[in-house]
């Protein structure tokens, strides 16, 4: 804004049109308007318009807090579970997952295997298509069952 312009020309958008002019010139003109340069664009001239750089600040704030406030973020939560888990932490775990997808939040399961545990990697797997399809009427799309080192998992999206 104003002396901040380090071009020696800039591109000068009015009412009458655009003209590349003098940052002095410019300057002046915006001086004797009462109001500031601002660079809008920096281009080779720099793109510049004559008006009130408070309400110009003004407005481009106003308008990322409103970008800010309409962007969405993804928020994954993550059920931990092991293969001899009981019916009843079965069923609570299962409780939170739909809790979880009904607020709108990504659900990760995972299904960790301790020692030799990894070698029944087919009980895991059987509790998470049983978990699936507990919570199937939720669930709009999911990732197949993922094995990450001694962790199993799936990615459940509502």
């Amino acid at each position: 804004m104003n002396e901040a312009i380090q071009s020696k020309e800039v591109r000068l958008i009015s009412e009458n049109g655009q003209q590349v002019l003098p940052i002095v010139q410019a300057l002046n003109m915006a001086i004797d308007m009462g109001l500031d340069l601002v660079q809008i664009n920096e281009s080779d001239p720099p793109v510049c318009k004559i008006l009130d750089g408070g309400k110009y600040k003004f407005d481009l704030q106003k308008k990322e807090k409103q970008n800010k406030q309409n962007q969405k973020t993804i928020v994954t939560k993550e059920i931990r579970m092991s293969i001899s888990i009981d019916e009843n932490d079965f069923r609570t775990k299962v409780n939170s997952a739909i809790a979880f997808l009904t607020k709108g939040y990504h659900v990760k399961v995972s299904v960790r295997f301790r020692g030799r545990e990894i070698t029944h990697s087919k009980i895991g797997e059987e509790l998470l298509a049983n978990f699936c399809q507990e919570v199937s009427h939720l669930v709009n799309s999911s990732t197949s069952a993922i094995l990450q080192g001694r962790i199993l998992s799936i990615l459940l999206k509502p």
